[in-house]
C-alpha cells in the first residue's frame, strides 16, 4: 500500500513535455530535469525496487502489444526515468529505444 508521499516532486506542465518528434537527448534531459524517483521511493518505501521494476515491465508488455500505458502519468514518468537511467546498460539500439520512450511521452501527454 502506498505511503504518504513526503517529497515536493510535481508534475510537469503539459507545454514541458518534449514534442512528439523529441530526440533522444531532449528526452533524457527532460526525464532528468522530472525525475520522480525521490517521489516514488518515498511512497514505496522498501518496495520500491519490486514496484519500479514490475511497473517498467508492464509498460514494456503494454509498448509491444501495442496497447496504452495502465498507469496514471507520474508512474509513465517514473519508467521513463527508469528506462533512462538503464539505458545503457539494456544494449537497446537509440532507433529502437526512441519510440519506446516518445510512446511513454505521449501517454503522459494523453493523461494530463
Amino acid at each position: 500500500m502506498d505511503k504518504d508521499t513526503k517529497s515536493p516532486w510535481k508534475m510537469p506542465a503539459p507545454e514541458e513535455l518534449p514534442g512528439t518528434d523529441a530526440t533522444l537527448e531532449r528526452i533524457i534531459r527532460f526525464a532528468q530535469s522530472v525525475d520522480p524517483v525521490t517521489h516514488f521511493r518515498d511512497r514505496w518505501g522498501e518496495e520500491y525496487k519490486t514496484n519500479v521494476r514490475a511497473l517498467w515491465e508492464r509498460s514494456i508488455e503494454s509498448f509491444k502489444a501495442g496497447t496504452a500505458m495502465p498507469a496514471p502519468p507520474d508512474e509513465m514518468l517514473m519508467c521513463l526515468a527508469y528506462d533512462v537511467a538503464l539505458g545503457p546498460y539494456l544494449g537497446v539500439p537509440n532507433p529502437h529505444k526512441l519510440p519506446f520512450l516518445r510512446w511513454l511521452l505521449d501517454g503522459v501527454r494523453k493523461s494530463l
